[in-house]
């Protein structure tokens, strides 16, 4: 039995791998072509004449070169200094013969602008990912052609002032708005397969009265189609197992009448009959009373699928319930040379709980360790609290030490007349119903509990019982 942790159909599970792939797939769309569009705004450009910087360069170009030609290298460092300032940027004043006329290294980022310089009078432009970069071709009165360049590194904020109008307050505000779009679009597509994988959880639980939630029928998509055939599906198993259970509970009740006149007859037989009839007529009352044994098993499994009434539940005090189960299998297994141990703490009590219901779970696991515990070996039951916020649950432990069942047989071990096949392949040998482990689990489904199996090192298969001891 697989336990769910999620309560209902409309829960919501926590945000998983499948979201978050989605989520950053959108998110990093957006940006990669947020990024493209801003890499698209690099390269070199003219600036339009009605541009400041296109009214202020010729001017300043002027000053520059009166200033290296009048006062040489000097001159020209003093007026630098003053334009200059502290705003970072750099002055670069380049003769004809592509130098700089203070000596100064041109970074290797500027020299294609310095080179695409234009004679016509116009200013280009360039960004680039380390500066940004503008070149003004001149010729002073003197009649020495010059390269004005102005080079400043790089700022991001300056970057997108330049390019998307905003700087980083747009570039935040745009960045909040693609993170909250990509998250209500992710959203959107993914929280309704969360909600029919919850509902999916519930049905593999065994509850077939969950449906895919409403509010997903009313998006008129693919996943609405998913989940009205997903509905569909869940209607049809709901009717095949109804089927099911109705037909089994139908036969059972059928066949017990007849196989009680049954039994009757043959007792009245074994009076009239002649002594060399007695192997058959106790061969006879074996196999009659084998079927009346599974007919009582199958009417206990359809009363338990159909739901335990209201009525019949009151406190159940477990430890006594588990202390008499195990005296009476102790009893039984003393017959074969086997026998059963308790370790059990008292006062453990079940809210709610259908006593009928329980002993025959346990009855059906005690009973089931002793037919396959190894001859001369013990079964141990340990009844024990843990405490589990808000509440504490019972936990009821049964080992056996046999051969244990295969690891992919131990979920199926629960079904309705599943056994597992003996060593020399024939399931027959094994001379139970297959039905003690399906009662047992359908009887603690009932009180909320779970049922597992596992194997235990180095022998045994061990059957853990859970049981939430308040009803909440």
């Amino acid at each position: 039995m697989i336990p769910s942790s999620i309560s209902g159909p409309n829960a919501r599970a926590p945000i998983g791998r499948l979201f978050i792939k989605v989520f950053l797939w959108f998110w990093l769309t957006v940006l990669a072509l947020f990024a493209i569009f801003l890499t698209s705004r690099l390269g070199t450009r003219l600036i339009p004449s009605r541009d400041v910087i296109a009214t202020f360069a010729p001017r300043v170009a002027d000053e520059a070169a009166h200033a290296y030609e009048s006062g040489g290298r000097q001159e020209l460092e003093q007026f630098e200094r003053s334009l200059v300032g502290k705003t970072g940027l750099e002055l670069y004043l380049i003769d004809g013969y592509g130098k700089d006329v203070l000596s100064q290294p041109i970074p290797t980022d500027s020299l294609s602008i310095v080179r695409a310089a234009r004679s016509d009078g116009r200013i280009l432009n360039r960004y680039g990912f380390r500066s940004h970069s503008s070149s003004y071709k001149f010729t002073s009165p003197s009649g020495r052609p010059y390269v004005l360049l102005v080079r400043s590194p790089l700022q991001l904020g300056k970057f997108l002032d330049a390019t998307v109008g905003g700087g980083l307050p747009f570039f935040g505000a745009v960045l909040i708005m693609v993170t909250l779009f990509c998250f209500w679009l992710t959203h959107h597509i993914v929280a309704p397969i969360q909600g029919i994988q919850s509902a999916a959880r519930m049905v593999a639980a065994g509850d077939l009265s969950v449906r895919a939630p409403a509010e997903i029928s009313e998006r008129h998509d693919e996943l609405a189609a998913l989940a009205a055939d997903f509905d569909a599906m869940v209607e049809r198993m709901s009717a095949f197992v109804r089927s099911h259970k109705d037909l089994l509970s139908t036969v059972s009740h059928e066949l017990r009448s007849p196989l009680t006149r049954l039994i009757m007859s043959l007792a009245l037989l074994r009076k009239q009959s002649p002594p060399e009839s007695e192997e058959l007529l106790q061969r006879m009352e074996r196999d009659v009373e084998r079927v009346d044994t599974l007919m009582g098993q199958l009417l206990t499994l359809a009363r338990l699928e159909t739901g335990l009434s209201s009525d019949a539940r009151a406190s159940v005090d477990l430890s006594e319930l588990v202390q008499e189960v195990v005296a009476d299998g102790d009893f039984e297994a003393h017959s074969c040379g086997k026998s059963v141990r308790l370790q059990a703490e008292g006062g453990i009590v079940i809210e709610k709980a259908d006593q009928q219901a329980l002993r025959s779970a346990c009855e059906n696991i005690v009973r089931n360790a002793i037919r396959f515990t190894a001859p001369g070996s013990k079964v141990d039951v340990i009844l024990k609290t843990e405490r589990m916020n808000p509440s504490s649950q019972a936990v009821l432990l049964v080992r056996d030490y046999g051969s244990g069942v295969p690891e992919e047989l131990l979920q199926q071990i629960f079904q309705p007349f599943f056994r597992v096949k003996e060593p020399s392949g024939d399931p027959r040998a094994n001379k139970g119903t297959g039905l003690g482990l399906a009662i047992a689990l359908e009887a603690i489904r009932q009180h909320r509990g779970t049922i597992v199996a596992s194997n235990v090192s180095p022998i045994g298969l061990e059957v853990k019982i859970t049981l939430p001891t308040s009803y909440a």
